[in-house]
């Protein structure tokens, strides 16, 4: 009898997103190593949420600016080349960060770390584009999703666990040491791989020739802006589980990391699900689906705390976390979807441009939803900012079902 779990993970070139999975794996990691201790750094820096948020949207800043310079570095040194040197680029900014003794340098950490975190969605998401088609891009995407929300998860048990026994400035470097030592090993596996396409490298439009060889359609401005508002509320969701939970759990970070932890399993699991449903029924009204699901969640948390007042700890604990791993499953089963819509498009010629200015869309959404969000949270109270992130699924309903139509 087949594995009713080989569907889900059949695609036609697994060594290729194999080792982009794993490396899409240490770069979440190193992309949320924050959230997990911000209320430590909150309290012992006496920053504000607003600070706080910040320095998510610093690392996005310098995320977004250097993706579109790391596409054309990449055409000279080669796409495995960059992705694993930005890997350890991304680890020494963590390093530099877990040296703070104020702000400033946690600010020059984060931009460091965005900078090397800049090459490798467009190298990684256009090489697995470049080796699947269309029959198999959800179960890619869905995979390379997987590994990206394994390695998030780890964020929280491992920067928030060792936080907790040596402060949050052990555990930024502990958390580099891990992330570089996985990227060694990610490197000599990379090295033992056959290139797909002669010479190591598909042909890839230069920066020059972008205006007349990418597709012209209002859809790409669609997948641009949704792309955005997905990564907008992914971002804000993960900055702000920690404090959300710990705020009304009379400040219990452990609570808080376990919820977070809760809400990423959710994500990790409905990712692979996702990917293959994403190859089989219609992806754009499946989006529209998993971000009404997202928004409903999201909104009825102003009712969780109210709801569970006179719960024993143990069981408010549970029902949160089951609550949040929901939350989880939804937010990353749109991303599949999203990513196969884009490499629907990316295989007509252009994977690493479409891929590059696509990415540069979540960068940019993912500096605005922490920082908008922290800014409500200083001015309404971190129980109102949360739900608020509703909104933004709301608006993925109306561009999923747009995207419908074209």
């Amino acid at each position: 009898m087949r594995n009713p779990l080989a569907r889900h993970l059949t695609v036609k070139n697994p060594q290729t997103v194999g080792a982009v999975t794993l490396a899409h794996g240490v770069n979440e990691f190193f992309s949320i190593v924050i959230p997990p201790i911000l209320p430590l750094i909150v309290t012992d820096l006496g920053v504000s949420y607003t600070q706080g948020g910040l320095l998510l949207t610093v690392f996005f800043v310098m995320y977004s600016i250097f993706q579109l310079p790391a596409g054309i570095i990449a055409d000279q040194v080669g796409k495995h080349r960059l992705m694993i040197g930005g890997l350890v680029l991304m680890g020494v900014g963590i390093a530099i960060a877990g040296q703070a003794s104020g702000y400033p340098m946690l600010v020059l950490g984060q931009a460091i770390a965005g900078i090397g975190g800049s090459t490798f969605h467009p190298t990684g998401m256009s090489m697995i584009s470049d080796d699947e088609d269309t029959s198999t891009h959800g179960r890619a995407m869905g995979i390379f999703g997987f590994g990206g929300a394994l390695g998030t998860l780890s964020a929280p048990l491992l920067i928030g666990g060792i936080a907790v026994f040596m402060g949050w400035q052990a555990a930024l470097v502990g958390g580099a040491f891990i992330g570089i030592g996985v990227t060694g090993m990610l490197a000599l596996l990379v090295s033992r791989q056959q290139p797909v396409h002669p010479g190591g490298e598909p042909h890839r439009p230069r920066l020059r020739g972008w205006s007349s060889d990418l597709p012209r359609s209002p859809a790409i401005i669609g997948l641009f802006l949704m792309t955005l508002l997905l990564s907008a509320q992914h971002r804000a969701i993960q900055a702000f589980t920690t404090s959300y939970i710990a705020a009304g759990d009379a400040g219990s970070l452990s609570v808080g990391n376990l919820t977070f932890f809760a809400l990423l399993v959710g994500g990790s699991i409905a990712s692979v699900i996702a990917g293959d449903l994403a190859d089989r029924i219609d992806r754009p009204s499946m989006g529209a689906v998993t971000a009404i699901m997202t928004a409903l969640l999201v909104v009825m948390t102003l009712g969780l705390p109210v709801l569970l007042a006179d719960t024993h700890p143990v069981t408010r604990t549970l029902i949160f976390a089951g609550w949040f791993a929901a939350i989880g499953a939804m937010t990353y089963a749109s991303y599949p979807v999203k990513n196969a819509l884009i490499a629907e498009w990316a295989s007509r010629g252009t994977s690493g441009s479409l891929f590059g200015i696509m990415q540069t869309a979540s960068a940019i959404g993912s500096a605005l939803g922490p920082a908008l969000i922290g800014i409500l949270a200083d001015w309404a109270g971190i129980a109102i900012a949360f739900p608020a992130i509703a909104a933004m699924s709301a608006l993925l309903v109306v561009m999923f079902l747009w995207l419908r139509r074209q």
